[in-house]
């Protein structure tokens, strides 16, 4: 029997027509404005259908892609109380913020998995520098598929998130007249990490036909 994932997402809403487990808005409805989190859940769904997953969605993003530490902290406190199997969160404090930290250690303790956007150059971002969190980045020359541990620890994976349309940047040739530019970022590799991940907790095959092996580990 295979298992139904629980998975956490904070971003800025969900394609259309997606079932959600649990959702929380300050405004709207859980759909996406903003285009973030649609290409975020078109990455995860690259991996396995969106249907095998039961989601919990914070809709952080309303009208643009930033927030603050105690929106994001708000976000985790809501993901807290009913912690999921995995969360995803795909942005960063420039600073280690106390409230963010408690709710953390909180899904932790629950054994959460967070798996956390890190960019791959620069300052430590929260949550991903703190210990425990999957910290992801994006590297350019990485196809679909399982990610990369570093020797810094961190996870690294396919940076371009994926579209909807029949070509994408880890694809040979040029683009087709038309195609919209990608969207990437260690926002999006996070997405492809978790996606393979995702996988393997659901008792499936990974993307590409590579064989699922051990889910990552906390560093």
């Amino acid at each position: 029997m295979l298992l139904t994932p629980t998975l956490g997402v904070i971003d800025s809403g969900v394609p259309t027509g997606t079932a959600l487990a649990r959702f929380h808005s300050s405004r709207d409805g859980p759909e996406d404005r903003l285009g973030h989190g649609r290409t975020i859940f078109a990455t995860l769904g690259h991996y396995l259908p969106l249907t095998r997953l039961e989601i919990a969605l914070y809709k952080l993003f309303e009208e643009r892609l930033t927030a603050n530490a105690a929106s994001l902290a708000a976000a985790f406190e809501w993901q807290a109380e009913a912690p999921p199997a995995w969360l995803l969160c795909s942005l960063g404090l420039p600073r280690a913020d106390e409230r963010l930290q408690v709710a953390v250690e909180r899904l932790q303790a629950a054994g959460t998995r967070i798996v956390a956007a890190s960019p791959r150059f620069g300052a430590p971002v929260y949550p991903a520098a703190w210990p425990g969190v999957l910290a992801v980045s994006g590297a350019a020359g990485l196809p679909p598929g399982p990610p990369r541990q570093g020797h810094d620890g961190r996870w690294y994976a396919c940076v371009w998130g994926a579209r909807e349309t029949a070509w994408q940047p880890w694809m040979m040739g040029p683009a087709p007249p038309g195609t919209p530019p990608p969207l990437g970022g260690a926002s999006f590799a996070a997405a492809h990490a978790l996606g393979y991940w995702l996988t393997e907790s659901a008792g499936e095959t990974a993307v590409a036909g590579v064989t699922a092996g051990n889910a990552g580990q906390s560093r």
